[in-house]
């Protein structure tokens, strides 16, 4: 089973039941730092998707372009606090991590990760990627060179959030069908990693504090 599959079938009893998690913190103030990557030119094809949900489910908050992303890591996760503030534990930790990311980016080479299936889950539709991907490799390197306080990652699915709940579904069940109806197959060039500062959730606006290219590949 793929884990798309999977995850599709462990969330579907909460999609189709309304029991889901509203995105009560949508366009509040926040704080993250955090490690991911753009969508690039497919940011338009994401769109498009975008927009024929909504025209099933006008509720759905969706994700502007500017925020749509795959998480690579989190260095300080918006859902977790620390003993100290986060600005100051990047004052004093933020230049290890940067270089880190770094030392594991330059022994990497660009990629390309191929979306293949959309996903309800009971707190966002997403856009998953298929494995093995280099994203999923690079957070695989990243684990024992990041000493990183909280959680690396919410998991191991490699994915786009591209909406999220902002109250309940009129039709969960034709959500669901038009979901797996939607043929899929959707190519993001990864060609550098992007460190952020999120402000105000779900990375609505951030500040870009690092840009880290990864090397093309000989030709």
């Amino acid at each position: 089973m793929s884990d798309a599959a999977r995850v599709r079938r462990e969330h579907e009893p909460a999609v189709l039941g309304n029991q889901l998690r509203l995105a009560a913190g949508w366009g509040r103030p926040c704080l993250g730092y955090h490690v991911f990557v753009r969508p690039g030119a497919a940011a338009g094809a994401l769109a498009r998707l975008q927009a024929a949900a909504l025209a099933l489910e006008p509720s759905l908050l969706r994700v502007p372009a500017r925020a749509l992303h795959a998480n690579v890591a989190w260095l300080l996760p918006v859902q977790q606090e620390f003993g100290c503030p986060k600005d100051e534990l990047w004052r004093r930790h933020g230049a290890r991590w940067m270089a880190a990311l770094t030392r594991v980016a330059a022994a990497r080479a660009c990629f390309r990760l191929r979306f293949t299936d959309l996903v309800a889950t009971d707190s966002a539709v997403i856009a998953v990627a298929r494995e093995p991907n280099g994203l999923s490799a690079l957070r695989r390197e990243l684990g024992p060179a990041l000493d990183v306080p909280g959680q690396l990652t919410a998991g191991q699915l490699v994915h786009m959030t591209l909406l999220r709940y902002g109250r309940p579904l009129r039709d969960p069940a034709g959500l669901l069908r038009w979901l797996e109806s939607v043929p899929l197959c959707l190519d993001v060039e990864v060609s550098e990693l992007l460190v952020i500062r999120e402000r105000t959730f779900p990375s609505l606006n951030v500040d870009v504090i690092g840009q880290i290219a990864l090397p093309r590949r000989n030709r």
